[in-house]
């Protein structure tokens, strides 16, 4: 089965903004009358319904909407890797801190939805770094996490 061709997939390290930049390319969907539907985690709604008025903002793990206009909606995942209700849909948006490693030939897109994304997405994806001065935060967190969960919260490494 062939996947269908998402509008943007991110892959980066924790606090890069990729919340704030799903959140600006809901926007001009919204103004433009399109129904934008953005699903986060619990911790995220009351925030994201203030930020996206008009948009449909859904909790991770609740029922999508099941009116004729849902397949035709703009979707965005936030932390999609995190999440235990994300789909795919054509034309979406997706980005994530990786939740875990992959190891080559044990993950595949077959069993992986990270891995699926990416090639739904023609094997291409974004990475954005820190625009700020961290090597405080840096130091701080490599002497609190173990290798493993340093590569994937601060570098965004997703493949062993």
């Amino acid at each position: 089965m062939i996947p269908p061709r998402i509008a943007h997939l991110e892959i980066s390290p924790r606090q890069t903004g990729k919340t704030e930049r799903l959140i600006q390319r809901a926007k001009p969907y919204l103004v433009a009358g399109r129904k934008v539907c953005f699903v986060t985690s619990k911790g995220l709604v009351e925030d994201m319904r203030r930020r996206l008025p008009g948009a449909v903002i859904l909790e991770d793990g609740k029922d999508v909407p099941c009116d004729e206009d849902a397949e035709n909606a703009i979707w965005f995942y936030d932390e999609f890797d995190w999440l235990n209700s994300t789909k795919i849909w054509a034309d979406a948006f997706y980005a994530t801190t990786p939740r875990f490693q992959r190891a080559v030939g044990v993950h595949t897109s077959e069993n992986d939805l990270l891995l699926r994304l990416i090639e739904a997405n023609n094997r291409y994806f974004c990475r954005y770094t820190w625009q700020i001065h961290m090597s405080d935060i840096l130091e701080e967190a490599r002497a609190s996490h173990s290798p493993e969960e340093f590569r994937l919260l601060y570098l965004g490494e997703f493949l062993k």
